[in-house]
C-alpha cells in the first residue's frame, strides 16, 4: 500500500512539474548593469494598452529601468502627481516583471533659488505618492534633467552663471536631506551634460572647491551622462572623468546615448542609423562595465524614439532635445540641416522637455 502511495505521489509531482515546465516563463527584464530608458510622454501610460506595450517593449529589448516623468497638477503650494492611478499602475505592472522605476522631473529654471519651495513642494507630493505604493513596489527614487545651461542666466557667464551653479546644488542638497527625512529609501540621480567637468566649471560650494560634475556627484546617489555619441569609444570618453571620481567616491555613473531625431549636431544620435548599429554599441558598452565597478550600466533617450528604432521606422520628433547638452558650447561646428536628406521639424517643447 506504501508503495502503491509513493508511486502515485511521484507521478502526481512529475505531472505537476510537466504542467509548470509547459507553461509560458514569467518574463522578466531585470540584469545586473542592463538598459534603461526614460518615458517622457503621459500618454505612454495613461491606458491599460498603453502600459502593456510600454512594459511588453521593456521586456523584448531587457530593459530594466523606466524613469517616468511625473507632471504636477494643483496650485504651487500644494501641488499633486498627475494621473496618479495610471502612474501607479504603470510601475506596479513594471514590477512584476522586475522593470524598477523611478520618478523624473525636469525644467532648465526648475533650480534657480526663487524656485527652490516649489521644487521641494512638488518632491514632497511625490513621496507622497510614493507612499501610497505598496510595499513591494520597484519605485527606486528621484532622477533631475535639469538643464540651466538653456537659461539666458546660464548663457550670460561669469557672476550670472556662478549664481545658477549654486542654486543648482543648493536645490540638490536640499533634495538629498528632504529624501533622508522623509524617504530614505528613494535614491537621488541628476542627468547632467558630459561638459560639466571641464577647469572652467570649477566652483567653491560648502567650504569645497571641485568641478561642478564632481559636486553634483557628491551630492547624489549617481548620476547619467548625457554622453551622446555614436561608438563606444567617443561614449567611455565623455564619462572618463567622472568614472574615475566615481571610482574615488564609491558611486556609480551611467553613460547614456541618444536615438531622437535633433534640430542639430545630427552626428550625437542613433536616429536615421540601424537598430542594429544602436544594439552592438550598447552590447560593446555593457560588456566592458562588467569590469568596471564605477559604471552602472547603459541609458537610452528615450522610450518614444525607441519603438520606432525598433520598428524599422525613422523616429519622428519626440523625446527631449539635446542640442546643447550633447555639445560643449564652441567645441564642435553646427550641422547644416540642409546637408540632411530627412526634413527636420520643430520641436514642441512643453516645460523643458521636448515631445
Amino acid at each position: 500500500m506504501k508503495l502503491v502511495l509513493a508511486i502515485h505521489i511521484r507521478a502526481c509531482i512529475v505531472c505537476l512539474l510537466a504542467t509548470i515546465l509547459a507553461m509560458p516563463m514569467h518574463l522578466s527584464a531585470a540584469s545586473e548593469k542592463g538598459l534603461g530608458t526614460w518615458v517622457w510622454s503621459n500618454s505612454a501610460f495613461s491606458t491599460d494598452e498603453a502600459r502593456q506595450q510600454l512594459v511588453r517593449f521593456c521586456v523584448e529589448h531587457q530593459i530594466g529601468h523606466i524613469d517616468i516623468y511625473i507632471r504636477m497638477s494643483g496650485d504651487e503650494d500644494k501641488p499633486m502627481v498627475q494621473n496618479a492611478k495610471a502612474l501607479r499602475d504603470l510601475i506596479l505592472l513594471a514590477g512584476r516583471h522586475t522593470i524598477t522605476s523611478a520618478g523624473l522631473r525636469g525644467n532648465p529654471r526648475m533650480f534657480f533659488s526663487e524656485r527652490h519651495e516649489q521644487t521641494l513642494q512638488e518632491l514632497r507630493a511625490i513621496i507622497a505618492f510614493y507612499e501610497t505604493l505598496p510595499v513591494d513596489n520597484l519605485f527606486e527614487g528621484i532622477t533631475y534633467d535639469v538643464e540651466p545651461y538653456l537659461t539666458d542666466e546660464w548663457k550670460a557667464g561669469k557672476e550670472s552663471r556662478k549664481r545658477v551653479m549654486l542654486d543648482y546644488l543648493t536645490l540638490l542638497s536640499k533634495a538629498r536631506d528632504l529624501l533622508k527625512k522623509k524617504a530614505q529609501h528613494l535614491w537621488l540621480a541628476a542627468d547632467k551634460p558630459f561638459w560639466w567637468d571641464k577647469d572652467a566649471l570649477v566652483i567653491e560650494y560648502e567650504g569645497k572647491t571641485k568641478r561642478l560634475s564632481e559636486h553634483v556627484q557628491d551630492l547624489t546617489d549617481f548620476v547619467v551622462i548625457m554622453s551622446y555619441r555614436c561608438t563606444v569609444r567617443k561614449v567611455l570618453d565623455c564619462v572618463e572623468n567622472e568614472r574615475r571620481y566615481a571610482k574615488e567616491v564609491h558611486k556609480l555613473v551611467f553613460p547614456s546615448l541618444e536615438t531622437v531625431k535633433l534640430k542639430q549636431d545630427l552626428y550625437v544620435s542613433f536616429w536615421g542609423l540601424t537598430s542594429h548599429d544602436l544594439l552592438g554599441v550598447v552590447s560593446q558598452l555593457l560588456e566592458m562595465e562588467r569590469a568596471d565597478p564605477a559604471l552602472g550600466g547603459v541609458m537610452i533617450h528615450c522610450y518614444r524614439s525607441l519603438i520606432e528604432k525598433f520598428d524599422d521606422e525613422i523616429p519622428s520628433d519626440m523625446g527631449k532635445t539635446t542640442h546643447d547638452s550633447a555639445r560643449e558650447p564652441g567645441d564642435y561646428p553646427r550641422n547644416a540641416i540642409g546637408n540632411n536628406k530627412r526634413k527636420v521639424e520643430p520641436f514642441l517643447e512643453i516645460g523643458g522637455c521636448h515631445l
